[in-house]
């Protein structure tokens, strides 16, 4: 279930918030498409003030860094709206590896995530949680195979690509979104390998959402995966810290 919302706290809007009912009992995802509703967020004093402005101010490219400025609002006036505060007390701070953290709320445990415009932020009760989104764009994508997936796993998602060519690319951004999801949730990143990380190909290509159980590193993860437009959506989340 997909809900739009465009009522922030503390009179920062942003319209075209859809929040996903996961699946997955206290957790919270929302996503945007912060290009081209997040806009406004950067005029906001909030933003300069933030480590957001920050982080932009060391691009030297001024489109991207407009970009990554309006989806860091975006994500900060999201987590504003999921924790029921204004956005300008969203108490964001990032690890040395960039992981992001809420400073004073050690209770909740938070993963964002961006690509091609579009934001999404998940929240979860203190557990390991990892969030990943991805809009389906045309790339060369077999050969990447074989740097996130087993033998096993790239010979089964390719004869599922050969089964139904018009789904192949979905497919693979499916598939890219759950194992990113599960490797932020494990602490690692994408430093930790995708091929660590297998994913029941059958699962692939079916009508979404989905809810998969998912093993890798001697950890267990319930992993949700969603569409909205183009663009999939997954989230991960282990055991309690």
């Amino acid at each position: 279930l997909m809900q739009p919302n465009s009522n922030l706290n503390g009179g920062t809007s942003l319209a075209g918030v859809v929040t996903v009912e996961s699946g997955i009992p206290g957790v919270s995802v929302l996503v945007c498409d912060s290009a081209k509703h997040g806009r406004a967020q950067v005029t906001d004093s909030l933003v300069t003030s933030a480590p957001e402005g920050e982080r932009a101010a060391r691009l030297r490219d001024p489109v991207a860094r407009h970009r990554l400025l309006v989806s860091l609002a975006s994500a900060r006036a999201m987590l504003g709206l999921a924790l029921g505060i204004p956005a300008r007390e969203v108490d964001l701070a990032r690890t040395e590896e960039g992981v992001p953290y809420l400073a004073s709320r050690h209770d909740r445990a938070i993963s964002i995530s961006r690509s091609q415009g579009w934001t999404a932020v998940a929240l979860a009760d203190a557990r390991a949680i990892g969030l990943d989104i991805e809009q389906v764009r045309p790339i060369d994508w077999q050969p990447m195979l074989s740097m996130i997936c087993s033998d096993t796993e790239r010979d089964q998602v390719l004869a599922l690509a050969n089964a139904s060519p018009d789904c192949a690319l979905a497919v693979f951004f499916e598939l890219w979104t759950v194992k990113e999801a599960v490797l932020k949730a494990s602490g690692k990143g994408l430093g930790g390998g995708a091929k660590t990380v297998p994913v029941p190909v059958a699962s692939l290509g079916q009508p979404l959402p989905t809810l998969r159980d998912v093993s890798a590193g001697g950890a267990r993860y319930a992993v949700w995966t969603e569409q909205i437009e183009d663009v999939f959506v997954s989230v991960a989340v282990g055991d309690t810290r």
